[in-house]
């Protein structure tokens, strides 16, 4: 059986993981992508888009050359909020197809926890 402090260990997104989610970073122009951690792993990503008509023609320069940006400055940070995140999420907010902030929200579970009336929280 493994414990929370085994899981612990392995702090870092697997390159199947990280793939995905440059994959992510090159398709979106504006919005979030979102990764849900629990038990200190990664167990989903979101993808929320914003299309903008406005920047349409900025949108199609964009996707010719997102090939090209270097996204390894976004992933070094993006498996540092990661690192001993157990519960919580990590929020990639994406303007104009470049990375402007990166959120980190950390959550704890407390186990057993009861209220005056013997109820949970």
């Amino acid at each position: 059986m493994t414990d929370n402090k085994t899981l612990a260990k392995h702090p870092k997104i697997d390159s199947a993981g990280m793939k995905l989610i440059v994959t992510l970073l090159k398709a979106v122009f504006h919005g979030e992508i979102t990764l849900i951690v629990q038990n200190s792993c990664l167990i989903q990503v979101e993808r929320n888009e914003k299309i903008r008509l406005s920047d349409l023609k900025k949108f199609q320069t964009y996707t010719q050359k997102s090939a090209i940006i270097n996204y390894d400055p976004v992933c070094q940070k993006i498996q540092q909020e990661f690192y001993n995140l157990e519960y919580g999420n990590i929020v990639i907010i994406i303007k104009a197809g470049r990375v402007v902030q990166v959120e980190r929200t950390e959550k704890y579970r407390f186990q057993g926890f009861t209220g005056m009336d013997g109820e949970g929280i």
